[in-house]
């Protein structure tokens, strides 16, 4: 059987984190909210994965995570893709990445053998925070948006990844913990 897969960082909200979605909901802008309790960097989405390629994944990220010390990755900033005059997604973004970036990459290489493809786009760490569906309160939108482009929201100590499946259902995806790989 298989399943959607990714493997991501999870991220616990802040208050300052929770405001900004607050002021994007208040915007007037129909946005697809993500869940607070959904809130994550995808390190590696791995699409459509056999059930039974969860042990190799496994044995694969762990080898990679033992030569990596936790790390703190710094939440700053917010903008959207693909740009302010077109915006599709509303993101926060992720600084002091360069760990974050170097085991991906690593992610990415040794999963190719496995028949998983390679992404189409450089890994850009974000966090997504909604998704723009149309061009109501546009301006009020990219109002809020730029009073929080230069954002410190806070670090977060980075010591795990965790292989997820993602269920799409028409309220949001749901997503479940499949395995946990420390650093």
């Amino acid at each position: 059987m298989t399943f959607r897969g990714f493997i991501s960082v999870d991220i616990e909200p802040t208050a300052e984190i929770r405001k900004f979605m607050g002021d994007l909901e208040n915007s007037g802008a129909t946005l697809k909210m993500v869940d607070q309790d959904k809130i994550h960097i995808t390190v590696k989405f791995l699409g459509d994965t056999e059930e039974g390629d969860i042990k190799e994944i496994s044995e694969t990220v762990r080898t990679i995570l033992k030569k990596h010390e936790p790390f703190d990755l710094v939440i700053r900033g917010a903008g959207a893709f693909p740009h302010m005059d077109y915006m599709k997604v509303i993101w926060v973004g992720v600084e002091n990445a360069d760990r974050l970036e170097k085991i991906a990459h690593e992610i990415e290489e040794e999963l190719v053998p496995m028949g998983f493809s390679r992404a189409e786009k450089s890994f850009s760490p974000h966090i997504t925070l909604a998704r723009v569906k149309g061009g109501k309160n546009k301006e009020e939108l990219a109002q809020v948006v730029r009073r929080y482009r230069d954002t410190d929201f806070f670090k977060h100590k980075t010591t795990k990844l965790r292989l997820k499946e993602s269920v799409l259902k028409p309220e949001g995806p749901e997503y479940k913990t499949l395995e946990e790989y420390f650093l």
